[in-house]
């Protein structure tokens, strides 16, 4: 048996994606390579920067000074912000110039002092990144948007807003362990950007204003010193890995407005022991749990949909779940190795259960598999070692093969699928007797969303559901491949049937 999960967890490697995320450097989109020119070439002490900005280096003072009115022209049309040759200790920006572009000032080792004045509204990416020797900074009020890693490696910088120490603006004015204690986010954020406070591992507690929409992907991934954090109801969108590593967080409370949990949205939270998700989340996604040891429950809402791949995979702690009604796609791995769950009430409305999304339950002790359930997939059960009971209520069920191994009596009807797999491997099978009769209603084929006609509203509510959004009401009429499998497959076919009727 060990064997055997040894070769699973190898073809999990193969087919899954990792819970753990990529390297942030990986997920995110690249930053500019900001490298100093090698060609050394005379000293220039002045030039243009933007359509109507100038600016003027003072080689007595190292004060280089931009003027005028405007943005900044970005870094590949200024020349590579030529500027940086300079042995720049101070930076005055004056009154007019209203962004610092991407990489401005990045290694410009010897800056110290910079004055930003109220005009300034943007900040870019890297723009003092390596400023090594910058001690302090006011950023006034007027800036909203702060790029990412904009004062990475700046380890002596005091950030200042307002003079309220340690407040961030969009979440990327200092890196890593810079940012210590409490912090609380000004009323001008919008958005929380991507990486925001990426591994900032000192950062216990943070508090976000209504005017917050959006927490980017990876904003809060990897601050293992996170134990408080309240979501406003303004936030309609939690990105990908936005907690994951988060391992002092103990309870979340999603807000009424988000409508998704993205990938790896809480993966590894290990001390996460309760999670309250609203009714307006319809999809759980990929990863989404991933490793949680310490959840020991949680209520999935009517509302959702789809529960995504490895969703739950390795919550040790978790003993129950119910799976709702509204529930029409389990992804794979789903409930792999939870192995404390002792409890699982499957709904009606999922057509089908599979490939290892029960497998190393090895606490579960029996299931019930509804009627409506059309298919038991590869490896279900592998490992379920408590597990000495099945009731299998639909009598045409197909059930690969033997996706567990460990049963000893399997219950279902007179001359059913569950009957001839109980005969095939030597189970034993207690009948339920003569299964009842089902209405025969014929089924149009393409009506997906069983309106009694198949039209262009069928595909969209297929495509839809094959994205991982809405239901799929009626799926056998789009099972065009008649292989009890709703893919990517079918939809090609949908369309080809929709044409061919025009």
């Amino acid at each position: 048996m060990r064997k055997l999960k040894a070769l699973l967890a190898s073809m999990t490697a193969l087919l899954c994606f990792c819970a753990s995320c990529l390297p942030i450097a990986e997920q995110i989109k690249p930053m500019h390579s900001i490298v100093a020119d090698a060609e050394d070439t005379e000293l220039v002490t002045s030039g243009t920067c933007g359509e109507n900005l100038t600016w003027n280096f003072d080689t007595s003072t190292g004060t280089l000074t931009i003027s005028g009115t405007g943005e900044m022209e970005d870094y590949n049309t200024a020349n590579g912000f030529i500027w940086r040759k300079c042995n720049i200790q101070k930076v005055i920006l004056e009154d007019g110039v209203t962004t610092i572009e991407w990489g401005a000032f990045a290694h410009c080792s010897a800056l110290t002092s910079v004055i930003i004045p109220d005009s300034v509204t943007t900040i870019g990416e890297s723009a003092f990144n390596d400023c090594t020797a910058l001690e302090s900074i006011i950023i006034p009020d007027s800036v909203t948007v702060i790029g990412r890693e904009a004062f990475k490696n700046t380890p002596w910088l005091e950030t200042k807003i307002n003079e309220n120490p340690m407040v961030i603006v969009n979440g990327i004015l200092v890196d890593g362990t810079t940012c210590k204690g409490d912090v609380i986010v000004p009323d001008s954020v919008t958005s929380i950007a991507d990486g925001a406070f990426f591994r900032c591992t000192a950062l216990e507690s943070v508090i976000i204003p209504d005017s917050v929409t959006t927490i980017g992907h990876h904003a809060f991934e990897k601050c293992k010193s996170l134990t408080s954090f309240t979501i406003p109801d303004s936030v309609t969108s939690i990105g990908d890995c936005a907690f994951s590593q988060c391992e002092s967080l103990t309870s979340f409370t999603i807000p009424d407005s988000v409508t998704a949990i993205r990938m790896s949205t809480f993966s590894e939270c290990s001390a996460l022991k309760s999670i309250t998700i609203p009714n307006s989340v319809t999809t759980i996604g990929e990863w989404a749990f991933y490793n949680c040891s310490a959840l020991e429950s949680v209520i999935i809402p009517d509302s959702v949909t789809t529960i995504g791949m490895s969703a739950f995979r390795d919550c040790t702690a978790l003993e129950s779940i119910t799976i709702p009604d509204s529930v029409t796609k389990i992804g794979i791995y789903a409930f792999y190795e939870c192995s404390a769950l002792t409890s699982v009430i499957i709904s009606d409305s999922v057509p089908s259960i599979g490939y290892l999304d029960f497998a190393y339950c090895t606490a579960l002790e029996s299931i019930t598999i509804p009627d409506n359930v059309t298919t038991i997939g590869f490896g279900t059960f592998y490992g379920c070692e408590s597990l000495i009971s099945i009731t299998i209520e639909n009598p045409e069920c197909y059930i690969d093969s033997d996706p567990f191994p460990n049963i000893a009596t399997i219950y279902g009807y007179d001359n059913s699928t569950a009957e001839a797999y109980a005969k095939q491997y030597n189970r034993n099978f207690v009948s339920l007797g003569t299964a009842p009769e089902k209405p025969t209603t014929e089924i149009l084929a393409g009506d997906a969303n069983k309106d009694g006609e198949f039209n262009v509203l069928d595909i969209i509510v297929l495509q839809k559901w094959l994205l991982g959004s809405g239901n799929l009401p009626n799926w056998q009429a789009v099972d065009f491949n008649h292989d009890e499998m709703i893919t990517i497959f079918d939809l090609v076919l949908a369309k080809k049937y929709y044409l061919k009727n025009l």
